[in-house]
């Protein structure tokens, strides 16, 4: 088992910080789906190492692609349209079948069924995972969509369009759920936030 993974997700609260030093210190660091670190520098640093994404069709190719790259694709899809969607995945990432990795129909149910949230976000599912694969997981920026719909990296008219619901972002998750069980990582010590990582 490797040794330690930060997760950087794209919740808005991410901008009260200037972790940026600190973030580029940690040997993998990961980050989720339509990530952007032009212009956001000195509050998420510029390190990425692991690409997490869900290779659905809203996703953005990346400027660069880091060394790793796991794609979470939702369990119900794949039970649906495995073969379909995994043909897609070339074209949507930009990039070879060869260079990233579709995490198994298998492991998705188990991430399900061991929450019991349907249909788990991507984000959601890499803490799962990383667990799965580091001996420490820390996590920063993950808002659940708790306060808002928002992203750290939208613009201020497509804040207001998220947050009017008029494109129901997240709408399809359980993110109360998803916020309750993660806090329960945090619990049982198997999951640290980066701002207690960090006093440590």
């Amino acid at each position: 088992m490797n040794d330690k993974i930060l997760i950087i997700a794209n919740g808005p609260s991410i901008l009260n910080h200037n972790f940026s030093a600190e973030i580029d210190k940690f040997q993998e660091v990961a980050r989720i789906n339509n990530f952007r670190i032009d212009g956001f520098e000195k509050h998420i640093g510029s390190k990425t190492t692991i690409w997490f994404n869900g290779g659905n069709q809203n996703l953005k190719k990346p400027n660069f692609y880091p060394k790793e790259i796991i794609v979470f694709i939702p369990y119900e899809i794949l039970e649906r349209k495995e073969q379909k969607v995994k043909k897609k995945l070339p074209i949507r990432l930009g990039i070879s079948s060869d260079d990233y990795i579709v995490v198994k129909k298998e492991k998705m149910k188990e991430y399900q069924d061991k929450s019991k949230i349907k249909r788990p976000t991507t984000g959601f599912n890499s803490i799962l995972w990383a667990v799965d694969n580091y001996k420490e997981v820390i996590i920063h920026g993950f808002d659940f969509f708790q306060d808002s719909k928002e992203h750290y990296y939208d613009s201020y008219i497509m804040k207001k369009i998220s947050n009017l619901k008029i494109m129901r972002k997240g709408q399809k998750h359980d993110n109360i759920g998803e916020k309750f069980f993660i806090q329960s990582l945090i619990n049982k010590n198997k999951v640290i936030e980066l701002s207690n990582f960090l006093k440590r």
